[in-house]
């Protein structure tokens, strides 16, 4: 059990870590919006904020098209039939 946690780990943090850069940048720019709204600049924020999301849409689908090639990989290695074994 303590090999599976160290593996799902592993294989965890890589995966998590465009999630978690994301999550900063957002929370970034969100505090820049929120400076900005309060002085009245909207238009330049706005723009920015397009371009992070369509970042990060684009990373989340680049995640999608691993774990999906990842698990039809993994799938076309599952053997189909199951193995006759023979008692004597």
């Amino acid at each position: 059990m303590k090999n599976l946690r160290s593996l799902l780990a592993l294989l965890l943090v890589p995966l998590l870590l465009p999630v978690q850069l994301g999550t900063a940048l957002l929370r970034v720019h969100v505090s820049r919006a929120k400076r900005a709204r309060a002085i009245g600049d909207r238009g330049a924020l706005s723009i920015e904020m397009a371009l992070i999301v369509v970042v990060v849409v684009a990373i989340a689908g680049a995640v999608v098209t691993l774990v999906m090639n990842l698990g039809q990989s993994a799938k076309d290695k599952i053997p189909t039939t199951l193995p006759t074994i023979t008692v004597t």
